[in-house]
């Protein structure tokens, strides 16, 4: 014998649309209040490792990561909030309405806002590619919005509510 098909949800298992709302704001204040000092301290290190070159002192790296929580990290949100906003609205709105994102287009969220933000910063891409003023540029930029997109990700990633109106980890 075999056990019987799943019944269809019923239309009232479906949330309503003030929760997916509700959702798509808790995952994009997650976004907003974690991302830009996650995206700062990923800056500074990357910054700290480019110049310490093949000389890396961890000692040195954790005192620098320390500094970097404590001053770079409040001034982080006057830069960091507009690709912030932006991945938190994507992922958010992506989850609360269509079901979960995996990691894979998590980071290629966090890599397009890297980009984004050079574009947005004025350096054109082309020549940021070949450009020998500034070549470390491009890599900390990109990974900086990576790195704060992928631990928010991290945390948000079981609040969504697919088609079906299933939800994970929403109260």
């Amino acid at each position: 014998m075999s056990a019987p098909p799943p019944l269809p949800a019923s239309p009232s298992a479906q949330p309503s649309r003030g929760k997916r709302i509700n959702c798509a704001i808790a995952i994009l204040l997650v976004f907003l209040f974690i991302g830009p000092p996650v995206g700062a301290l990923a800056f500074i290190l990357s910054i700290a490792l480019i110049g310490m070159g093949s000389h890396v002192d961890l000692l040195g790296l954790s005192w620098i990561g320390l500094f970097a929580l404590i001053y770079a990290a409040p001034l982080s949100y006057l830069i960091g909030v507009g690709p912030a906003a932006a991945g938190g609205l994507v992922i958010g709105i992506r989850q609360a309405f269509y079901g979960p994102i995996r990691w894979p287009v998590a980071m290629l969220i966090g890599i397009g806002l890297g980009v984004g933000v050079l574009v947005m910063s004025g350096k054109s891409l082309p020549s940021a590619l070949t450009s020998t003023d500034d070549p470390e540029y491009l890599p900390v930029m990109v990974i900086t919005c990576l790195a704060a997109t992928m631990v928010c990700w991290g945390i948000v990633r079981t609040w969504y509510f697919g088609p079906e109106g299933r939800a994970e980890a929403i109260a």
